[in-house]
């Protein structure tokens, strides 16, 4: 039976107006990689596939779909993670998807790395994790290796290429050196967030979940931090602007050098570098890291939950194909 043409005409003018909204609303970004860490088992160490250790392989999947996995750098307790069923959401609120694993170091020296981005030098990038950290001093969530990039005035020259970390105090900061040399931070107050001690609390029951999400658009470095736990939502915590060094291109280094165990350009999960060295563990719990060729904006980030107009939108559209369907 054919649809009432007075009801079709209603939905075809929402249909329209629908779509209208639908172009304002800011368009998704590339995203360069995202472990989710969901190809586990709770409890079970994470596998180095194959070769040596120390040897990239792809043993954590990037459901980008662009096939840049991270490689750990042991399967066995001294380097590995292993993986849990502590998480920050039983699902991710930008996506919807099912999150039922996170990751946690088993050993004194965790770290993870990937190669295939060792070329990637973003005019704009976001970055976002999610973890439960140990207390400590320099804890990097994710890390680019090099040494001596920074090569003007105020940068350090034994730095890595970028660090996004927690920070002696509980402090968080995102720092990164651009291609001319330039280094810039944003660094938050301290006490932004709380950890545990290992000795006491070894499966961090004490502890909370943050997300945090580090943005630059080639202008302003800003620094975004959520307490999953209070519900606040992404709070900026710093800002840095990127022009009052009068750099002639803020876009990202791909960093310089190399070292028995690492090459410039390459991205680290759970460490950092400093003089050449692996450093800066990130011990406690990490999950759902993402890489984005853009400066997203809050509202895109992966722990917030959508407006309802959007999720009002797509169900509109969803209804609207029924309608038109149906009136054929």
């Amino acid at each position: 039976m054919k649809m009432n043409q007075k009801v079709f005409a209603a939905a075809y003018s929402l249909s329209l107006a629908g779509s209208l909204m639908l172009s304002a609303l800011p368009a998704q970004a590339d995203t360069m990689a995202y472990w989710r860490f969901e190809d586990g088992s709770a409890t079970a160490q994470m596998a180095h596939v194959s070769g040596a250790n120390g040897v990239w392989s792809a043993d954590v999947a990037d459901s980008s779909g662009k096939g840049n996995a991270l490689s750990v750098w042991s399967g066995d307790a001294w380097a590995g993670y292993g993986y849990r069923a502590d998480v920050a959401s039983s699902a991710i609120p930008q996506t919807g998807a099912a999150n039922t694993l996170s990751v946690k170091n088993t050993g004194g020296y965790p770290g993870m790395w990937n190669e295939s981005l060792a070329t990637w030098s973003p005019s704009a990038f976001t970055i976002e994790a999610a973890f439960k950290p140990e207390n400590g001093g320099y804890r990097t969530i994710v890390g680019r290796d090099s040494k001596g990039a920074g090569t003007q005035p105020g940068a350090d020259g034994n730095a890595a290429a970028l660090y996004f970390q927690m920070q002696p105090n509980n402090r968080v900061a995102i720092t990164f050196q651009d291609v001319m040399g330039y280094q810039y931070t944003a660094v938050s107050a301290e006490g932004v967030f709380q950890g545990f001690d290992w000795s006491s609390d070894p499966d961090g029951l004490t502890a909370k979940w943050y997300a945090m999400a580090a943005t630059s658009d080639g202008s302003m470095l800003s620094l975004y931090l959520s307490d999953i736990a209070a519900g606040a939502g992404y709070q900026l915590v710093a800002q840095t602007d990127l022009t009052l060094q009068g750099s002639a291109n803020t876009a990202l280094t791909t960093g310089v050098g190399s070292g028995s165990d690492w090459a410039a350009g390459n991205w680290s999960v759970g460490r950092g570098m400093y003089n050449g060295g692996h450093a800066d563990r990130a011990y406690g719990f990490i999950d759902e890291v993402r890489l984005s060729d853009t400066a997203l904006t809050p509202d895109q980030f992966l722990f917030v939950v959508p407006e309802p107009s959007t999720i009002a939108l797509g169900i509109l559209g969803g209804a609207i194909l029924l309608f038109r369907r149906r009136a054929r």
